[in-house]
Order: structure tokens, then sequence, then C-alpha cells
């Protein structure tokens, strides 16, 4: 029987990232911490696109911004959780980013984008997140 931590693992490998290891949630923030950040109050996206119809700008937006924002180590490796039922408890995968990786493939049990990107030092959160009628691209310093 597969567990949280196959399930995903197999959405992030089938998205074209390779999975270093996991990490947990320790150090901090942790999967909940974070996903309780991107819903915050008073957060906004920093770009938005239509729920419905192509998704092929999704991934270079968030690339673009993930550079940005600092989300990527020296070595290229990142933290990354996605929206998979036990999701929270595995925590953090740490991933390499690949000439093949694609965000918009990782894909709830909906067919919506939902995942966040974190920093090493947990302190820069990028991710995209399924809100009523678009997908939001936001972007925190914490």
């Amino acid at each position: 029987m597969r567990t949280s931590e196959d399930n995903l693992i197999a959405l992030i490998r089938s998205s074209g990232f390779e999975v270093d290891a996991v990490q947990g949630n320790e150090p901090g923030p942790s999967v909940d911490m974070a996903w309780r950040a991107m819903a915050g109050f008073g957060v906004e996206p920093v770009a938005s696109l239509p729920l419905k119809g192509d998704l092929e700008g999704v991934h270079q937006r968030w690339l673009q911004r993930a550079r940005q924002t600092e989300v990527f180590g020296e070595d290229g490796t990142f933290l990354l959780t996605a929206v998979v039922t036990g999701a929270s408890e595995v925590g953090w995968v740490r991933v390499r980013l690949t000439d093949t990786a694609d965000v918009s493939r990782l894909v709830d049990d909906q067919g919506r984008i939902e995942f966040i990107a974190r920093s090493q030092s947990g302190h820069h959160l990028c991710g995209v997140t399924a809100e009523e009628y678009e997908y939001w691209l936001v972007s925190l310093n914490i």
C-alpha cells in the first residue's frame, strides 16, 4: 500500500523534479505553517492566472519569482510540498530543478495546481494556490 510520502514523491517526480531527500518539518517553518502564511488575511498575489485555460505560463512565472526571492540554494536545491493527502505530516521534500520540471503538473486530486516552494533557510516561500476563479502566485518573506 502506498503511503502519503510515496504519493507526494511520485507527484513531485512526475512533475520533472529530482528528489534529493525527505527533510520533514524541522527546521521550520513546517508545511502547515507555510500554508497558513500563504492563505493569510491580507496576502495578495504577485501575479494571477485564470483557473481554467492555458497553464503554460505558470511555470515560467513561478520560476522567475522563485529566483528573485532566493528560493533556490547555491547548489540549486529547495524544499517543496504539494497538496497530497498526508503531505503536511511528511513535511518538506528537498528537490532540484531540472530541464523537464514544470510546476503546472503539481496538481491535486481536484485537478488544481497547488504547491509551495521554500528556501532551505525557511525565510522565503513562493507557491501557487487555487482561489475561486484564479491561480495566485504568492511570494512571501517570513
